[in-house]
């Protein structure tokens, strides 16, 4: 950049310059205690008599020699051009004076439009586009202002101000004309965009969303700026009601496998966009989109009434975490890939889920990695013959621990027994709407009563506990009371007084809009009884449990997947791995193969160590596991401490789940959530035929690479364009380069494809053999074929490569 310290004036230029404020930037947003500010400023300087005030910076990309692309400093821009113009509008009506004979219009004409029209001036300021209009609009009396924008407000805060500093029009200009600014001008080696990123570190902190549009926008000229900015940038705005950056957030995740934190979203689509290779309207195509399937989803508009009405239901429990499951359904559902039905079908197999883990008591915590993989796994091993819930249910039930679906023994005891009136007022709603209503199409407006005031959830049999109720219940009241109070068998919705809270069963049944004249079926046995006992109770309780199988009931499908899937699990507080084989871990969107648990153990723990360095080691230095630098190892123990970095070191001769319950104290102690650690395993019943060539400790010279196998197979028969056969073959990839063979075809006799078309020849390949296979498909993804690695993967070849390994 070059630069010079000029008067502001200098910015606008000769009368043909233009000063664009690239849509990318914020909207205007100086209030009125800068605006004072400045005028204070001002008036110092003529009081003072001094030359000149210093006010800060303005950088600026000059695309030619008529326009200069505003990089930082349109406040000051801005906020001076209001000031001008407000100056000129009261010389003009002579509210301020001034010995300069067409000073008004010499102002007007030389730094505020480009022409002598004055009915469609040129401007020379070009704000963005929701300031445009407002700026634009106060150049011409008769349009009506947009009172609500900061740019109107801050040009009457001038009109009613500069005549109240004690200045008259001439001595108000000599100080606009010494307001100074360093200038600086970009040039062809500067980078716009970090210039941008860095002068705005220190003020108003810039949305994710923000930083998301100028790493889109900035790169392009300023014409297809705008383009750009209107066709896609916008349209997203709107279609997600302006919450842009959580929504990047959801599409990311459902890019990507992987769940930033909503402080990470630029530099996790800075990622997403180097990996997918395009820029500009390219880029966006796909983020305008899901915008859109973002925008049906929230409204329930998808335009099949049994689809929206089920989302409509669904959108009640405010969980966010299903969209990158729900997010390309309504890609699929509107490419016809997944029908209506399918789609309707779907959404009542998550509510079921989502809503019996609540009612058992389900941590939410293992959401978040089960569904931003779920739409891709369900995609995975679901045919083209197969429903769309078929695989989803398959998918769903196949989990356990922390990501179990409760069966019905278990839904039922927490349905029953749970404290439901503790829930959250978003989940209060659903459950007493769904209840209300069930599968009916003749519903009442619970939810809305509930959110509105107009209804309240009310314990039948009171929180405090009158004369009167202690007669009705006996002499068994003080246990019913703590038993039922909560239950759903006590709770109801009622729009009578809340101060009839404490009455007898009688007043309840009898006042206005009491439960005998109430129109709700969930009132039905308080209707019916005169009494409010523990029978009633149970009564009341066996019922609501029958509807809310009905409502919530637990799927069932004859699917099974045409290739074996790997079970994953989170690692979660109570898991017992004992037994089990462990293929991979994910964390924190990285996944790392392992092939032991000690692998496992290490890089977990080093994962913590970036996380909270400090706190891993003052645990460490409590318990007798683990070795800090200082502390001695017994000579006999010393091949069994593992070093997770220096001065840290950890005795890995024990049990799976002595590892486990180790790393969980280690997570509470760096308050980091173990659900969010997802393991792979072997399958149960594969385990006893392949316990040999995983047990531990793996010793074959290929183990590094022998690790992938349960993983490869799983992928065989996947499309290669899924991310996660990617995923897959890179880190593949990556452990196999230190055995790839220079020259495949002198150590196989044959050229490598005429060596893997001969299946009897791969079924007995040696481990050379097969290790001249695979550097056979990386040599030609690396000369010839980009996915040369990928196909193989995806067609199982791959698979029956490395199986030789061994």
């Amino acid at each position: 950049m070059r630069g010079q310290v000029s008067g502001i004036l200098s910015t606008y230029g000769n009368v043909d310059r233009e000063l664009i404020i690239p849509v990318y930037q914020r909207n205007y947003d100086w209030k009125s205690k800068h605006c004072a500010q400045l005028l204070d400023d001002l008036a110092a300087l003529i009081r003072e008599d001094r030359g000149a005030h210093f006010f800060g910076s303005v950088v600026g990309d000059p695309e030619s020699t008529f326009r200069w692309v505003v990089i930082d400093g349109q406040q000051r821009l801005t906020t001076v051009s209001l000031l001008m113009l407000a100056l000129v509008r009261l010389l003009e009506e002579g509210t301020l004076q001034s010995t300069e004979e067409g000073l008004a219009e010499k102002i007007r004409r030389n730094y505020l439009v480009r022409d002598n029209e004055t009915s469609a001036p040129r401007f020379r300021l070009k704000p963005v586009k929701h300031d445009a209009d407002a700026y634009r609009r106060l150049f011409n009396p008769a349009r009506e202002p947009l009172e609500s924008s900061r740019i109107t407000k801050n040009y009457r805060y001038f009109l009613e101000h500069l005549p109240l500093i004690g200045l008259d029009g001439d001595q108000i200009w000599k100080a606009v004309q010494g307001l100074e600014v360093m200038i600086l001008d970009l040039e062809k080696q500067d980078d716009a965009q970090r210039i941008f990123e860095s002068l705005n570190s220190t003020g108003l902190a810039l949305s994710e969303a923000d930083k998301v549009r100028n790493l889109v926008l900035m790169g392009l000229p300023s014409t297809m700026q705008e383009q750009v900015y209107s066709d896609y940038w916008n349209r997203i705005e709107e279609n997600v009601a302006y919450d842009t950056s959580v929504f990047l957030r959801w599409f990311l995740v459902t890019k990507t496998g992987k769940t930033p934190k909503i402080s990470d979203v630029y530099e996790a689509f800075k990622h997403y966009a180097q990996s997918v290779g395009t820029t500009g309207a390219q880029l966006l195509e796909p983020v305008r989109a899901y915008s859109g399937y973002y925008r049906q989803l929230r409204d329930a508009s998808t335009h099949h009434p049994h689809v929206d009405r089920r989302l409509r239901r669904l959108n009640l429990m405010n969980r966010e975490v299903v969209l990158p499951l729900l997010m390309p359904m309504v890609e699929e559902l509107h490419g016809g890939t997944i029908s209506p039905d399918d789609f309707a079908d779907a959404l009542r197999v998550l509510e079921s889920y989502l809503f019996r883990r609540l009612a058992v008591g389900r941590a939410s915590n293992a959401l978040n990695s089960i569904f931003a993989t779920l739409h891709r796994e369900v995609s995975r091993i679901r045919t083209a013959d197969t429903r769309f819930t078929d695989a989803l249910v398959y998918s769903l039930r196949r989990r356990s621990g922390s990501g179990e679906f409760p069966l019905d023994d278990d839904f039922i005891a927490g349905f029953t027994t749970a404290n439901l009136y503790r829930l959250p007022a978003t989940d209060r709603r659903y459950l007493f709407e769904s209840l209300e209503n069930g599968n009916s199409h003749d519903t009442r407006d619970i939810a809305g009563g509930l959110a509105a005031g107009d209804l309240t959830v009310e314990h039948v049999m009171p929180q405090t506990l009158t004369a009167e109720w202690r007669r009705e219940l006996g002499e068994k009241t003080e246990r019913i009371h703590a038993q039922w109070l909560h239950r759903i068998g006590n709770l109801t919705v009622t729009g009578y007084n809340s101060t009839y809270s404490n009455a007898s069963f009688t007043v309840k049944k009898t006042i206005d809009d009491g439960f005998d004249s109430s129109p709700f079926r969930l009132n039905k046995e308080m209707k019916e009884h005169v009494r409010w006992d523990e029978a009633a109770l149970e009564e009341r309780t066996r019922r609501l449990v029958d509807l809310a199988l009905t409502i919530w009931p637990l799927p069932s499908t004859d699917f099974e997947p045409p290739r074996p899937q790997l079970p994953v699990e989170p690692m979660g507080t109570e898991a017992d791995f004992t037994g089990r084989y462990i293929v991979a871990y994910e964390f924190q969107g990285r996944r790392h193969v392992v092939a032991t648990w000690r692998n496992f153990a290490v890089l977990l723990l080093r994962d913590l160590v970036e996380i909270d360095r400090p706190r891993v080691l003052a645990v460490a230095e409590q318990v007798d596991a683990y070795r800090v630098e200082g502390q001695p190892v017994p000579p006999e123990k010393e091949k069994n401490f593992v070093e997770i970095e220096p001065g840290l070191r950890w005795d890995l001769a024990s049990s799976t789940m002595t590892k486990v319950n180790a790393l969980r104290r280690m997570f509470e102690a760096v308050g980091a959530d173990p659900d969010e650690v997802m393991i792979t395993l072997r399958p149960t019943e594969d385990e006893a035929s392949t316990e040999a060539a995983v047990a531990e400790p793996v010793a074959d010279e290929f183990a590094t690479v022998m690790k992938f196998l349960p993983l490869l197979e799983e992928a065989a028969g996947s499309s290669s364009t899924d991310p996660g056969v990617a995923q897959l073959a890179e880190e593949f990839e990556a452990a196999m380069e230190p055995f790839v063979v220079e020259a495949p075809a002198t150590a196989l006799g044959m050229a490598p494809a005429k060596f893997a078309a001969d299946t009897e020849r791969v079924a007995t390949a040696t481990p050379e053999q097969a290790a001249a296979l695979i550097s056979g498909v990386i040599v030609t993804k690396r000369q010839l074929d980009p996915d040369a690695v990928r196909d193989a993967v995806a067609d199982g070849s791959m698979a029956s490569f490395v199986r030789r390994l061994a």
